[in-house]
């Protein structure tokens, strides 16, 4: 890393080579690394379940849900190939998550220089937000590298005025729509970004040669036999009321995960002080950089990367409080390239050598103290302030003929279902009709609706619950015993 705190360096082309190959692989490794320690949760234990139906049964559990059906698709197809292991499953994942990481640094070395890469890929190696969900077996990563190949593709196409150039560009738009609906805060920062740049065009009314014109309506076409279903999908409820409004709070939360990996309630004076030191000089290097580079649309690019999607969902909670730190996780790579980059092009010119020095230092600091804080928490869920443990539960229950299991509802149901394929699990409730995420459960047979009806002969049933969502079960069973895994309880029942 001492390569970052050098001023002027003709060694910068040869490093870059070297890391762009080194840090997508040890970031993924990393990230893997972190990941395989974790318990599969809800949101991964779904994708699963759905990922191993058929294809039109994924389409159709997909439009009941709230997320489009490409990743699943896509999850089906791989596992078809190298299995439904953990290690499989959080291997697409990680892929997407290097690779996303390979583009990001050429696309800096491109547009601005080799220096400005290596700053950036150094700090794509420790950013904790993107090496979280880098290993989750959701479509997160898959957005980001969508994403990222598509601002990389935008830039090309507005540069070479190719009609190729923006139907690939229209074909990746569509593609994020089909990934990740929260991706559209991403091109609407493309559009804001390209109509700021040909606004001499459009007021001259040359819309001809605005060809991204052509390019979202070819993007709209392709995404037309979806549209019905998206439309459902804006009014069904079944989005988890976890969302909150994009305040000042949430601002400085934007900060905090992408650096210290930490919510703004559990940091400490001195975390306090490290991310506002990471604030300061985060805003003062961009400034500068502005000062340096006054006429560089591809650093307003950058801007608008992460700060459209915030402004966007600061408008939306207006209405409807719609932001969680993992519903901006594709977009934080943006804010990676954008501090990254700014960092190396503004210590380049720097005369103070203490700024020069300590800038890169702080940032770094930071963000290994993340880095560690990520590898002690994991996938930690903030909004069920849990963590998951579906693992350790699954590694008590026995399966046989004479043993049930009871998950006290849908959540741990399909929770449960990854680890235990094998076994015989029901679940209550008293719903006639689940739907959204519990839709792959509608109409299953082992639903209970009244624990204290006879529901199995089985010998043993090992009652799974949260909190203290114990079951009342029917009089020939007495409890043996209760495990406390927390978040997760075990009561075993045995017949008389």
């Amino acid at each position: 890393m001492k390569i970052l705190f050098w001023k002027h360096s003709n060694d910068y082309d040869k490093v870059y080579r070297w890391l762009i190959i080194a840090v997508p692989v040890v970031a993924a490794a990393l990230s893997l690394w972190i990941g395989l320690r974790q318990s599969v949760w809800f949101d991964e234990a779904y994708s699963i379940m759905v990922a191993k139906r058929s294809a039109s049964e994924i389409i159709r559990l997909s439009a009941l849900d709230t997320h489009p059906p490409l990743y699943y698709l896509v999850l089906k197809i791989w596992a078809n190939v190298f299995g439904w292991s953990e290690l499989a499953l959080r291997s697409l994942s990680v892929i997407f998550y290097g690779a996303s990481i390979a583009v990001a640094g050429s696309f800096v070395k491109k547009h601005f220089n080799a220096r400005a890469a290596v700053y950036v890929l150094a700090v794509l190696l420790l950013a904790p937000l993107l090496t979280r969900y880098g290993f989750e077996i959701r479509m997160y990563a898959m957005a980001s590298l969508i994403g990222v190949i598509a601002t990389a593709t935008l830039v090309r196409a507005h540069s070479s005025r190719r009609w190729t150039d923006w139907l690939i560009y229209g074909v990746l738009v569509a593609l994020g729509m089909y990934t990740l609906y929260y991706l559209a805060l991403l091109w609407l920062a493309h559009l804001a970004w390209l109509v700021a740049t040909d606004a001499g065009r459009l007021r001259k009314s040359s819309w001809k040669e605005c060809r991204w014109i052509g390019a979202y309506t070819f993007s709209l076409l392709l995404f037309l036999p979806w549209l019905s279903s998206f439309l459902k999908q804006v009014g069904n409820g079944a989005l988890a009321p976890i969302g909150q409004p994009m305040n000042l709070e949430q601002l400085a939360g934007i900060v905090s995960f992408n650096t210290i990996y930490q919510p703004l309630w559990q940091l400490g004076v001195i975390a306090s002080i490290l991310v506002l030191a990471i604030i300061f000089v985060s805003v003062r290097s961009i400034v500068i950089t502005f000062h340096i580079k006054k006429k560089n649309d591809i650093l307003w690019l950058l801007v608008s990367y992460i700060s459209v999607p915030i402004i966007l969902l600061m408008v939306i909670s207006l209405y409807k409080p719609m932001y969680v730190e993992r519903y901006l996780a594709h977009v934080a790579i943006g804010l990676v390239m954008l501090v990254g980059a700014s960092l190396a092009l503004s210590t380049e010119r720097e005369t103070c050598e203490v700024w020069r020095i300590a800038s890169p230092l702080v940032l770094l600091v930071v963000l290994a103290v993340g880095a560690t804080n990520l590898s002690q928490v994991g996938n930690y869920n903030f909004q069920r302030m849990q963590k998951p443990n579906v693992n350790s539960v699954a590694s008590i229950v026995k399966c046989s003929e004479n043993d049930v299991v009871l998950a006290a509802d849908p959540y741990a149901a399909i929770e449960l279902d990854y680890y235990l394929p094998n076994c015989q699990i029901y679940f209550a409730s008293s719903d006639q009709h689940l739907g959204g995420g519990y839709a792959p459960l509608d109409g299953n047979s082992r639903q209970v609706t009244d624990t204290k009806k006879t529901f199995t002969r089985a010998k043993n049933i090992y009652d799974v619950y949260y909190s203290d969502m114990k079951a009342s079960l029917p009089g020939n069973y007495r409890e043996v015993e209760t495990i406390d895994l927390s978040p997760l309880k075990i009561t075993k029942f045995n017949a008389e």
